[in-house]
Order: structure tokens, then sequence, then C-alpha cells
């Protein structure tokens, strides 16, 4: 059977299935899972084709097999009545010895219209209100997110050590080339993780939906990563360059301590509920911190 062509959200109940759907991590409780087959059977055919495509992202099968069944299970009751229909009215209507070969071309080309227009997927896509709603939207623990920028800074990292091992084997005979000591590469280290973050924010501009941290915590991690991975190079080089100061020694170590736990404290709260009251958006309090820990230590 041909799915229904599908209409816009029409309702609040399936407004809100669609938008928990969209969010729900791909484990779910029992209960979970029940109260969610409950409020399926009560959607029509043409809005569980939606719910479906939807949902068809998820990692575990469960919600998938809920709406699956509760397809089948229309679709059955639907050819039930449709085998039952043609019989009686073709007791009633008289044969016809000679029927008409364009009546049944005429009815094949509604049938091949009528899929076609099913098929349309732009009857699938999210409404511009859905859209604007799950960008906008964080749904804390955020591990999705999380994951994605890790993944992110890593590639960052993997492509500079990838240009940096590339470089030295092609000037491996110059002049000098082996003069060249890890702390010296290692302060510029501290860029790459706002140039990977940005870098893959401007090329996924095309995506209509992406990370909430991408839309919207973009400059904020990128200060935070930048002064974590400054911190980091300064156990290694011995000396801290900050925001407007440098220094070395034991003062540099212990600011380095420090922003690195803001640093990371700061991240975490991004995408883990460990202060729901202090969010971070610019990075300015970090930065803040950053700026006292450098002044009390002079």
């Amino acid at each position: 059977m041909l799915a229904p062509q599908i209409s816009p959200l029409k309702n609040t109940q399936l407004h809100n299935l669609l938008y928990i759907t969209c969010h729900m991590i791909s484990k779910f409780t029992e209960d979970y899972l029940k109260d969610y087959k409950e409020q399926i059977r009560k959607l029509p055919l043409d809005e569980l084709y939606e719910v479906l495509d939807i949902i068809r992202k998820d990692d575990s099968p469960e919600r998938q097999d809920i709406v699956k069944a509760r397809i089948a299970e229309i679709e059955d009751e639907s050819d039930d009545e449709s085998n039952v229909a043609p019989s009686a009215t073709f007791s009633e209507q008289p044969s016809e010895p000679n029927p008409d070969l364009n009546d049944t071309q005429i009815s094949v080309t509604n049938s091949e219209q009528t899929a076609a227009e099913n098929d349309d997927s732009s009857t699938l896509e999210i409404t511009q209100e859905e859209l604007d709603k799950i960008n906008n939207t964080q749904h804390l623990p955020d591990s999705d997110g999380c994951f994605t920028f890790v993944f992110f800074v890593v590639i960052g990292f993997g492509i500079a050590l990838f240009a940096l091992v590339g470089g030295s084997m092609s000037a491996n005979r110059t002049a000098g080339f082996h003069d060249l000591k890890i702390t010296t590469v290692l302060p510029y280290f501290k860029y790459v993780p706002i140039a990977s973050i940005l870098f893959f924010y401007y090329q996924s501009t095309k995506e209509k939906i992406r990370n909430y941290w991408l839309n919207h915590l973009k400059l904020a991690l990128g200060i935070a990563s930048f002064l974590a991975v400054n911190a980091t190079t300064t156990f290694f080089t011995g000396t801290y360059s900050g925001i407007y100061r440098s220094c070395s020694g034991t003062p540099a170590y212990i600011i380095a301590a420090g922003i690195l736990l803001f640093s990371i404290l700061f991240i975490a709260n991004a995408f883990y509920p460990i202060s729901k009251k202090i969010r971070p958006k610019y990075g300015l309090t970090l930065l803040a911190l950053a700026l006292i820990l450098e002044t009390v230590l002079r």
C-alpha cells in the first residue's frame, strides 16, 4: 500500500511528539516506550509516516518498530475494507462483454500520479518552526554535541600534525632543520581548536539541523579550548604565555593549572548540567578568571 501524502504538522500533540523524537537519546526506558506506544496509537496514518521519517536516525530501533507496527496495523485494516468493497460492487453491477480499454489506461495513469505525489520528498520536510525550535534548544546532557566538539578538535590536531610531519619529511635535508625543537612548535598549537571549530562551522552552513553548540557556543568553546591548550603547553615548555603577561617557573605552573581546571569545567558545563545557572555564552567569564589569576600571581 502506498504511503499517504503527508500534510504539515497540524496539532500540538504531534508537534510535541516530533520535537521529543528529535532529541531523545538512543536508549529508552520501558516506561518511556510504553507511553510512546500509547501516544502513537492516537495518531492517524499520515502523521505516523511523518513521525517515522523523523526517527529514522535513531541508533536503537525500538521507537521505529512501534511506529511501523502501528502503520502495518492500520494498513491491514484498510486492506480488509478494500477487499470487501469491490466484491459487493461487482455483484451489483452487470458485467460488460467489451470493457473500454481507455478507462483502464486512465485509472493506471491516475495511480502513477498518486504514487509520484506521495513520493515527493518535500512533503516529509520539517516545518521552519520545528527547525528553529530544534536548532535553538539544547537538551542536557548533550552527549552527541560533546562528541562532535571533541571530534572536531581532534581532527584539527590531526591535520596540524600531518602538516608538521609532511613538512619535516620534505625539508629533512634543509640546513638547520634538525635544530627545530618541539617546544618551538607547541605554542602555536593553541590556535588549532578555535580554527577547527570555525572551519567546520562554515563547512556545515547548508545543514538544516546542526548541533546546538555550533549555533550558539562556538565562540565560547573556542576560547575555552584555546586557553586549555595554552595552559597544557606550559607544562612542556615551562613558560606561560598569557593574555597580557608571560612568566616561567612556579608561578607559570600555578597559573596554567588554574586556567586548565577552569577551562575543562567550562567545556563540561556546556554539554552536561554541572551548573544550570551559569551557562557559557561568549567565554568572557573564563577570560576574566584567567586575567584574575595572572594579576594575583604577579
